[in-house]
């Protein structure tokens, strides 16, 4: 490439005088980027769309219908160790 233009690499060696220059570091880039910012304020309907799955339920209880104890639904009855009518468990001791 040199040859194709008729420069020897001596007349290159006068016209590379270059100040040097620092290369743009990761870092560098980061700090003059700025912050993100809305465009526009978020409206209060669309907030409180975004916030209605937030809310907390109360867990769920029914009765037994063998012991007649509270219990989570799907989950064994501690008392009796039983799941769907069958024993699972060893029934716990009355203390």
């Amino acid at each position: 490439m040199i040859e194709a233009r008729g420069e020897t690499p001596t007349d290159l060696s006068d016209s590379c005088e270059r100040p040097a220059v620092r290369p743009i570091t990761r870092a560098d880039a980061r700090s003059s980027k700025e912050m993100a910012v809305p465009r526009k304020k978020v409206s209060q309907m669309k907030r409180g769309m975004r916030r209605s799955h937030d809310a907390l339920d109360a867990p769920t209880y029914i009765e037994d219908k063998e012991s007649g104890e509270r219990r989570r639904p799907h989950h064994i009855d501690l008392k009796t160790g039983k799941y769907r009518g069958r024993q699972i468990l060893e029934p716990k001791a009355d203390v």
